[in-house]
């Protein structure tokens, strides 16, 4: 397809990212990771997530395909490989374990796991390289670009007000909330690996 990309369509495709990206599922993890932070530093680490995922997703769809055919690997491939370590991440959440993620002390939580994998995940990531498959002009990739922007400032926003939340929340609110999204997150990344095994495997569908 070499047409330029129609408004509603990119208006779709916007929406479907940040359905994916699910900014607000991954509260929890966020205020998780950076409980011990002052609220200062959560806010900038929520404003540099923002970033990261935004230039995971631009990285994604100007050379996500390439860069996959470099190491051999084929978009199916990685999206089972993606949403199964997706999918650990919301059986802890669900389970409530004690740490649903762990970072070292010397280490920031911005580019893994918060950008990578829980939002700027696999199904993020195979949509972006997508949406470059089909609509391949330079006008149609500077308009992805842009939906990317919007998503990305979405989610820095979300993370920005995350400790108010949490505050309005409170602890035992906060453990339902947690284990519901768990529940959610779970359950994309399982729907994700099969649709992503019926495309390895068609004839399992017909």
């Amino acid at each position: 397809m070499t047409d330029v990309i129609s408004a509603p369509t990119l208006a779709t495709s916007a929406l479907a990212l940040l359905t994916i990206s699910n900014p607000i599922g991954s509260l929890p993890i966020f205020l998780n990771l950076t409980k011990d932070f002052d609220r200062a530093r959560q806010r900038r680490i929520g404003i540099l997530v923002g970033l990261a995922v935004f230039a995971v997703l631009t990285v994604s769809l100007l050379a996500g395909k390439l860069i996959l055919e470099g190491f051999g690997i084929d978009l199916t491939s990685f999206r089972i490989a993606g949403n199964l370590l997706v999918a650990s991440i919301g059986w802890a959440m669900l389970t409530a374990k004690a740490n649903v993620v762990t970072v070292a002390d010397n280490q920031s939580p911005v580019v893994v796991p918060l950008a990578i994998p829980l939002i700027a995940g696999p199904g993020a990531i195979s949509l972006v390289i997508t949406f470059a498959e089909n609509y391949p002009s330079l006008i149609d990739l500077a308009a992805g670009v842009l939906v990317n922007l919007g998503v990305a400032l979405v989610i820095a926003v979300a993370l920005f007000f995350a400790p108010q939340v949490a505050r309005v929340v409170k602890p035992t609110g906060m453990s339902i909330v947690t284990r519901i999204f768990g529940l959610l997150l779970l359950s994309i990344a399982i729907q994700s690996i099969l649709g992503a095994v019926s495309d390895a495997f068609p004839v399992l569908t017909s």
